[in-house]
């Protein structure tokens, strides 16, 4: 059933997907620029009196941060897909696994490309409040995934006495 709680731990977890692409995951500060790092690109925030001029942010190609944006885009159909699954539980199992283990993925994606970032300005990152979503959202499919694992339980008990 869709109204169980891991559903609800599902829902909060594909939320928390959907809100990484709208909060800066890191931010870059120096004397003359100041650029945020979101999962699906760099943007330059600073003010520019001389267009012409590049900033920081300008030596990061536009793919730069595209694999992790797909990694997240795949994470949370994922989760979308398991949540619909609520009638096959051993296969909502396997893909929450799966899920956790792209979520690990991701962070530690998100952080290599934060230490890239950091190597190449010369500037040590102020990490902001998207970086917590991955990580929530992997402490909410771990919720999740107990909780099938009690209904699977409770399900095979229940065979057991007819």
């Amino acid at each position: 059933m869709i109204q169980r709680i891991q559903s609800v731990y599902l829902f909060l977890a594909f939320v928390m997907g959907m809100l990484i692409f709208f909060f800066p995951i890191a931010s870059f500060v120096t004397e003359n620029a100041y650029f945020d790092f979101f999962i699906c690109h760099i943007k330059d925030t600073s003010p520019n009196p001389f267009p012409e001029m590049k900033t920081a942010a300008h030596q990061f190609p536009w793919f730069y941060t595209i694999p992790l944006a797909i990694l997240q885009l795949i994470v949370s159909l994922l989760i979308v897909f398991t949540l619909f699954q609520y009638k096959k539980r051993p296969l909502q199992i396997k893909i929450n696994y799966l899920t956790i283990l792209l979520n690990v993925m991701l962070v530690g994606g998100i952080f290599y490309a934060s230490s890239l970032i950091e190597t190449q300005t010369g500037v040590v990152a102020d990490y902001g409040f998207g970086g917590i979503f991955p990580l929530l959202s992997i402490v909410l499919v771990f919720l999740a995934n107990s909780g099938v694992k009690k209904d699977e339980k409770l399900v095979r008990s229940a065979d057991r006495l007819r």
